[in-house]
Formats: C-alpha cells, structure tokens, sequence
C-alpha cells in the first residue's frame, strides 16, 4: 500500500497505483484475481510454501508490468541483461505471488528440440510456468523448431481449447501455461534468436539494480534498525573492493554474494542479540570474506573494513568445542595442530553453513584436500547423523561441474554442485 501514500496517487485509476499488483476476491466467480494494468490473472493456488520474498525496486515493477501483459496478451516473457540482475529471481517471485509453480531449466548448446518439446508438453498439461535460462545459448537450427513448438501453445491458449494436438500428440491444456526466457546477450557463445521466436516473447531490459535499497530493506527483514546507514558502509565496501583488490575468478562482489553476507549478519545478530549493529554487520563482512582473499590483497581488505568502521575491533565468533574437535583429528592423522589450518577448517565449516557448495582454492601442497579431510570427522558429532559423504572429483568434466542431457533416455544427468562459494588454502 506504500504507493497509496504518494502524492501522486489522487484516485484508484492512477498510473502509479494501477501498476501495483494487486490481489482481490470475487464474490460472483468465487475465486482469487491478480490485477496488474489492464490484465488480470486469475490466482492458481499452488501452495510453495513460505518462501522469501523479493525487495521489490522500480526495476522490479517494470519487470512485473512486462510480464504480467505478456501473459495477458498470450505471449512469453523475454528478461534480458547481465549476469545478477534478478532476470530468472524476478519470474519465480511474480510466479510465487500469483500462485503458480515456475520451473527453471538451465539451457545449454546440447539442447534438442525433442527435450525442449518435452518439457513444453508437460507445462501445458500441468499449467506450470518454466523459466529457460540463458536461452540463447541453445543452437539457431533447435531454436527456429522450438519456435514452431511455443507458437503450438500459444495458438490453442488463444483457442481456449481444452486439447490440442502437440506435434501430433493430442494433450489436455491448462491455460495457465507460462513460457519465459532469460538471456545474457553479448556473451560468448550466445547467438541470435530467429525473428519467428521473437515475435512470441515481450522483451524486458533488466539493468543492475539499486544495491543499497535491496541491502537496506534486506538489513530491516534481518531485525537491523539501522539498516540506512549500514546499507550504505556495505555497498561501498563492495564497491571499493570491487575497483581496488586483484581480479581474480573466484571473486565475486555481486548481488549474490551480498545475500550471502546479509543472511550470515542476520544469524550472527540474532545469535549475540546485545551487540552492536555495526559490530555484527563488521564481523560478518570480514569473516565472511577473509577466507577468499588472497594474501596480497588482504592488508587493503583489512583497510577498508578499518575506514568503515573506524575503532571497532570485534573478535571472531568462535566455537572452542569445535575447534577442540578439529585438533583432535589432525593429531590423529598425526599431522602439526597449526592455528592457521585449524582456522582455514572452520572457515570451510563457517561457509558451508551458508552455503551449498565450496571451492577450496590454493597452490598444491598448500593443504586443501587435507583441509577437507579435517573437516570430514567433525560432523558425526556437531551435525545430523547419517549426513551423505561428500561427492570428490579431482579434474572435474564439464557434465560432473554442470550437468547433461542424454540423447538416448531423453532425460537430464544433475550437476554435482551449483553456485559454489570459495574459500582460499595456506593463505
């Protein structure tokens, strides 16, 4: 209701509030709608359980607006722009808020035609949403026949037809059926959609989002008060590593690597609930982000963070039990019990409570795979019982790092692991 109280905002007809996605009852056909503009889209129930919501920015509602008249007119929606800027996290959440289940596929060169015509004949039987990452990754010859597959949707959509013949299938239809597709133009390897594709998809320009307000209301979701003024000490932080450390693969100060940060500081307040805000968000941005820098580049991380927040010196959070647990291990390999390995052991603990997957980066014979075999026995006595064994592959294939599909069974082989965090050895 924040947009009501805009000066701008004299009547229910005005642009700025029409433009809210708005959700009502109606009494006469007994069901939800959601009213966005001039569409209107009858909400689909599915339950997704209490998921984290988006912070909605100006950019966010753009994206709304385009997508909600794409399914309004019977089109796609076409999210386009760099790599972080809420293309594919924009479509799950305007699914979630309307009620409806949106699957993700990763899109790759490998794609055929008969998997992309697949999983379209299963969305337009369930009324699922599917969200094609990186589209334009996939060939020119596939993509001109996926054309023909999508115009089949569309086609009976507009029809109102109950079932339509598929590629010489005859299917059920439910007409909430959503067809999305993200793409980072501009890349290597990517090629251009055919002109019978486009003209099915609204195209959206996604651009790099307003850190400080995600950060800020983000900082307020977490129980930080002042979260405006912190909001504004962690993008610069940011910014300023961003211009002034090394360039290196495993660095990343984008926006998932701020989320990352906010949901350790977030935990990290609620744990010590006495201390001070800027204390908790200092720890957290230094020990979270210790273990990837590299050693020449630590002394200007460390003084940055001093500039930021001048006169503060907060000890690491530290758990001696653990720690006691790790000496104990290394003893027992009957290796040297060194403080900085020890710490470079609960720092990859400290990581992977945040995160699904780590990359442990250092130069041979800097301790990395002995830093994962230390970590190894601990669990037994500080995690859940019966935990899966960790997946090892030394040279990892491109289908182990990312997944593959198989032309002979027509289904997918998982990745091993995904969006993985870094943590630096025998630095």
């Amino acid at each position: 209701m924040s947009a009501a109280s805009l000066p701008q905002v004299e009547s229910s007809q005005a642009f700025t509030w029409q433009s809210q996605l708005r959700h009502r009852w109606d009494d006469e056909k007994r069901h939800c709608f959601a009213n966005i503009c001039d569409a209107q889209i009858r909400y689909s129930y599915e339950y997704l359980g209490n998921t984290p919501r988006l912070v909605i920015t100006p950019l966010t509602d753009r994206c709304y607006i385009t997508l909600t008249q794409s399914l309004h007119l019977i089109m796609g929606g076409a999210p386009a722009g760099p790599a972080g800027t809420g293309k594919t996290e924009t479509t799950k959440d305007l699914g979630r808020a309307l009620g409806t289940m949106v699957y993700v596929f990763n899109c790759s060169e490998q794609m055929d035609y008969k998997s992309c015509g697949n999983i379209y004949k299963g969305l337009a039987q369930t009324g699922a949403w599917g969200c094609f990452d990186e589209f334009n990754r996939i060939s020119v010859e596939v993509l001109s026949v996926i054309a023909v597959q999508v115009k089949c949707v569309q086609d009976a959509i507009r029809a109102k037809k109950k079932k339509f013949n598929f590629l010489g299938e005859i299917i059920s239809l439910i007409p909430t059926v959503g067809i999305f597709i993200t793409m980072n133009p501009g890349y290597a390897g990517r090629t251009e959609l055919p002109e019978n594709l486009k003209a099915l998809f609204r195209p959206c320009a996604m651009v790099v989002p307003d850190f400080e307000l995600i950060c800020e209301i983000m900082l307020v979701a977490e129980g930080f008060l002042e979260a405006r003024l912190l909001a504004r000490k962690f993008i610069t932080l940011y910014t300023l590593c961003k211009e002034l450390l090394s360039k290196q693969d495993h660095y990343d100060w984008g926006l998932r690597a701020i989320k990352s940060v906010l949901v350790v500081a977030g935990s990290l307040k609620r744990g010590d609930p006495t201390r001070a805000e800027d204390q908790v968000l200092m720890r957290a941005l230094r020990d979270f982000n210790i273990p990837k820098i590299v050693t020449d580049d630590l002394p200007v991380f460390m003084g940055l963070i001093g500039d930021l927040f001048p006169a503060l010196d907060v000890p690491r959070k530290r758990d001696l039990n653990f720690e006691k647990v790790i000496k104990q291990s290394i003893v027992e390999l009957k290796l040297q019990a060194e403080d900085s390995f020890v710490l470079k052991v609960v720092q990859l603990e400290e990581l992977l409570q945040v995160r699904h997957s780590v990359f442990v980066i250092g130069n041979a014979g800097s301790g990395k795979s002995q830093a994962r075999h230390q970590h190894q026995p601990v669990p037994s006595a500080t995690r859940i019982p019966n935990d899966p064994p960790p997946l090892t592959f030394l040279s990892p294939s491109i289908a182990q790092g990312h997944g593959e599909p198989c032309r002979v069974a027509a289904n997918t082989t998982d990745a091993s692991s995904t969006k993985p965090e870094s943590v630096r050895a025998g630095a």
